[in-house]
């Protein structure tokens, strides 16, 4: 557990009275950073299985759903409300969520050239959903007390933290490559 602790020292405070204990185990995280965590690993899995991201953006109410997300963690980030660790966890969910969302759909444009590979807004609206609500549940598993939960929630959080990774190196990646056909279509047009 002590490299978890030092790995996301770095991201977190790691208050322990806002930390959850699971088994005898204190997370690596406040409560918040587990929901964020929690919020973009669930998401991102979600959507890499469904194929989500290659659906476009999300339609308009989706997006405003998570910007609206997006603008209470402020809020509540920043303790200005702070109503306890249920809300704390919540809080980081739907902003984890909509981060996952936004950015897993965004990188997908910008590397497909803002090609939609798959059209299909008909169930963009219940997949979505469903992936809110299950989300928005997630408080009520906090009583478990178990050491694969444990486990199980820094797994899924490694995995949120590392799909941002891999969406922040995809974009540059993809506009490095932009740049370099740009130079190069520019060197021989003005061989020409």
């Amino acid at each position: 557990m002590s490299v978890f602790h030092y790995m996301f020292s770095y991201l977190c405070s790691q208050e322990a009275s806002r930390s959850f204990l699971i088994d005898g185990n204190l997370l690596p995280f406040c409560e918040r950073c587990t929901g964020v965590y929690l919020g973009l690993g669930v998401s991102f899995i979600y959507l890499l299985l469904t194929q989500r991201h290659k659906k476009d953006l999300p339609p308009r109410g989706i997006i405003y759903i998570n910007i609206a997300s997006l603008v209470i963690m402020p809020i509540f980030g920043f303790h200005l409300v702070d109503p306890g660790p249920s809300w704390r966890l919540w809080t980081g969910l739907i902003y984890g969520n909509a981060i996952a969302t936004l950015m897993l759909s965004a990188t997908s444009v910008i590397c497909n050239r803002a090609k939609v590979l798959v059209d299909d807004t008909k169930t963009s609206y219940f997949q979505l959903t469903l992936l809110f609500a299950l989300l928005n549940t997630t408080p009520f598993w906090f009583p478990i007390e178990s050491k694969y939960f444990s486990c199980f929630v820094l797994t899924v959080s490694v995995t949120g933290l590392l799909s941002v990774l891999c969406c922040l190196a995809a974009v540059t990646i993809s506009s490095v490559r932009n740049i370099l056909v740009l130079l190069i279509s520019r060197e021989s047009a003005y061989e020409n």
